[in-house]
């Protein structure tokens, strides 16, 4: 496998292992100690966390991992994410869910995701969504000193649309490296709100979590769109040769301009390899736009002239 270069001295692997779920895979330590291993001899050597994640569980249980075989970390790229905050209710109409980009919020969360995975330094570390709140000076100069105290190797952003970088960046001397975003068949926003084309300026990857639309395409209960999204992705399954519509959904991204790094978020391996499988096929312009056409969305419509 390829690897995916973000700058002059790092890369990763062009599939991510997400650890999200990582809490759900049923396995004790050893067990994902591993399959770990198994990935690593595979060139799966890039694993997504964030601390919010199993309330902070999942970074906890991957290093608890990592400490039985310390060596494994010299062999991966471990990426983690701050800035989503779950407080508890203290208004009933609310949603728990708000972010804090403050230079104290980020410097704490990044060092506590530190302290839960036992390792001195993250080789990737992304403000995990944006803020309207954010004095991009001050966020800019938590990364920094992150940078300085060589608690992180390089940083990102995720679920920034390109305003919202240019603001951040401004005030930052650090090369922003990627943009983790949701990209699916079925969540096309990167195609409206101008986040590929500003990829495609920047020369960075995008990281894809929730590329095969959160499994919605295998419920039992489909609705008519998602049948007709299945029935023409089985058809292109059919074409292409695939062993199923996963990979074809993995090949859709993959066809795209920018580069897409693919983070998967399930605990089978034979799902995670899907990814991989996929690398090796040439969706044809015909086939993604086939793709396109039965799962688009009214903004992508509106954007490119009622496609």
């Amino acid at each position: 496998m390829d690897r995916i270069t973000l700058c002059r001295d790092f890369d990763i692997a062009p599939v991510a292992v997400g650890t999200m779920n990582l809490m759900e895979w049923g396995l004790d330590r050893q067990e994902l100690l591993n399959r770990v291993n198994e990935y690593l001899e595979l060139g799966l050597t890039t694993f997504d966390h964030a601390d919010i994640y199993g309330q902070g569980e999942c970074e906890r249980y991957f290093g608890e991992m990592l400490k039985l075989e310390p060596a494994l970390r010299t062999r991966m790229e471990i990426i983690t994410k701050g800035g989503i905050v779950y407080d508890s209710l203290r208004r009933p109409y609310f949603v728990s869910e708000s972010y804090n980009l403050s230079k104290e919020y980020i410097i704490a969360a990044c060092e506590q995701s530190l302290l839960r995975l036992g390792i001195d330094t993250i080789d990737l570390y992304l403000l995990h969504r944006p803020c309207p709140l954010m004095d991009p000076a001050e966020t800019a100069e938590a990364l920094e000193k992150l940078y300085k105290d060589g608690k992180v190797r390089h940083v990102g952003v995720s679920n920034f649309l390109p305003e919202q970088i240019k603001a951040l960046e401004s005030c930052l001397t650090l090369p922003i490296l990627t943009n983790e975003i949701k990209m699916s068949v079925q969540c096309m926003d990167f195609l409206a709100d101008g986040t590929m084309e500003d990829a495609l300026q920047r020369k960075i990857p995008l990281l894809a979590y929730s590329p095969l639309c959160g499994g919605e395409l295998h419920s039992k209960n489909l609705s008519k769109a998602n049948l007709a999204t299945l029935e023409v992705l089985e058809e292109i399954r059919l074409e292409l040769g695939a062993e199923n519509v996963d990979e074809v959904m993995y090949a859709w991204l993959y066809r795209l301009p920018v580069k897409v790094v693919p983070i998967t978020g399930t605990g089978k391996k034979e799902r995670v390899l899907a990814a991989v499988k996929a690398l090796e096929y040439s969706m044809s312009r015909e086939q993604w736009y086939d793709i396109l056409r039965i799962a688009r969305s009214p903004e992508v419509s509106r954007k490119y002239h009622g496609l």
